[in-house]
């Protein structure tokens, strides 16, 4: 594992550079227009589901390792896979690659404060906690996520003709190297993997499955067209594994834990939109023989 830990910075890094070379000035035009839209998408996804987190965390009769990981898993920003499954659904793309961005944007705050300031008021995580570094943690996010997705939107925006030439196959290369970390990790993992399958695996399944119905329950409270519920239910979902992966691996230390939980729900997300889309697809067609 270490050896994915030493080179998945990197990998992240080229992941959100994708990212910001996805955004466009008439991405965040569209956006900004409905301020609403975005404010909803940002509360769910950077309060309402680590709030979800921590309340799974402090009920759950589990390890402070499993119980970290799960706050871990719900504070990372949405994965670059969202916005392709938005688009797949007919969800609202240029709100989902925006909230994208903007969550990885902040991450190098969110994360840092969530991790090292409520986390330990919410559980006792005595020694782990103290060894942690505010700054330092901040500053290696901000290396991995911010600026990539900042330099990225600049290369879109001066070298437009040039991403799009490109873009195809740089969007097939980021999703190689998220799958590459999922992947490394579950390989690196296996054998917690599967005893954590077995003993957690129902709680995690509970949490991805609570965290879509909750998500699905607030959108509805807004007024919003179904492109955009879309959209920001997907962007709360789907959440960035690999970088729960690299954080925990990095702050925590790898073969801990954490980076288990990461990939044990990295696979049930997937599992849980399949057999939506799955069902879906089924009814509608049950739906088309019946008329």
């Amino acid at each position: 594992m270490n050896i994915v830990l030493q080179y998945s910075p990197v990998a992240i890094f080229l992941i959100m550079l994708g990212v910001g070379m996805n955004v466009s000035i008439k991405n965040f035009t569209e956006v900004f227009r409905n301020v609403k839209v975005l404010l909803a998408g940002l509360l769910l996804q950077m309060v309402m589901l680590p709030i979800i987190g921590f309340l799974f965390a402090i009920f759950s009769p589990i390890d402070l390792v499993l119980k970290l990981g799960i706050i871990l898993i719900t504070c990372v920003p949405s994965s670059v896979t969202s916005n392709y499954i938005t688009k797949l659904i007919n969800g609202n793309v240029a709100l989902s690659v925006s909230l994208t961005s903007i969550t990885a944007c902040f991450s190098f705050i969110t994360i840092p404060f969530i991790l090292l300031i409520v986390a330990p008021v919410a559980i006792d995580g005595g020694s782990i906690f103290q060894e942690l570094n505010f700054i330092k943690m901040s500053l290696g996010l901000l290396m991995i996520t911010t600026v990539p997705v900042l330099a990225g939107m600049i290369v879109n925006i001066r070298f437009s003709a040039f991403v799009e030439k490109i873009n195809n196959f740089y969007s097939f290369f980021s999703l190689f190297l998220f799958a590459l970390i999922i992947i490394a990790a579950w390989f690196s993992e296996w054998d917690v993997i599967i005893g954590l399958y077995k003993s957690i695996g129902l709680l995690v399944t509970t949490l991805a499955l609570a965290v879509l119905i909750i998500s699905y329950i607030f959108v509805n409270l807004f007024n919003l067209n179904v492109a955009n519920k879309k959209a920001i239910i997907v962007e709360s979902f789907i959440q960035n594994a690999a970088m729960a992966i690299i954080v925990g691996g990095v702050v925590f230390g790898a073969e801990s834990g954490y980076l288990a939980v990461a990939a044990l729900y990295a696979l049930l997300q997937y599992k849980i939109l399949l057999f939506l889309w799955a069902t879906n697809q089924f009814f509608k067609k049950l739906n088309k023989s019946l008329t």
